[in-house]
């Protein structure tokens, strides 16, 4: 029994078609689009010595507010962008997770 061209390259297609997309970065971790701000709808539910942040991308109205970071960290990174996958969080305890830093880029 023969196999017909056609056949192999529609199979070559689909393969292709299944790793390219598997590769794809839906969510923009990997893209410099984030920003932490403040988020003044959680003030009060952030332990001691920290403030309710979120990681927001305004490209795709994407946000992480389960945050929270020190004031000094915050007025730190405030307005600069970064990438998801370079935010270091501590994630030991409960929520909100602890910022601990960010590695910024241009």
């Amino acid at each position: 029994m023969m196999i017909r061209s056609s056949t192999l390259v529609l199979v070559g297609l689909v393969a292709g078609l299944v790793v390219g997309l598997s590769g794809c970065d839906w969510n923009h971790t990997k893209k410099c689009e984030w920003y932490l701000m403040p988020d003044p709808d959680r003030i009060g539910k952030s332990d001691e010595g920290y403030i309710p942040v979120c990681a927001r991308n305004l490209v795709i109205n994407k946000e992480n507010c389960y945050l929270q970071a020190t004031l000094s960290l915050t007025r730190e990174y405030y307005g600069k962008k970064f990438r998801m996958v370079d935010v270091e969080i501590d994630r030991s305890g409960q929520f909100p997770r602890t910022v601990t830093s960010i590695k910024t880029c241009e």
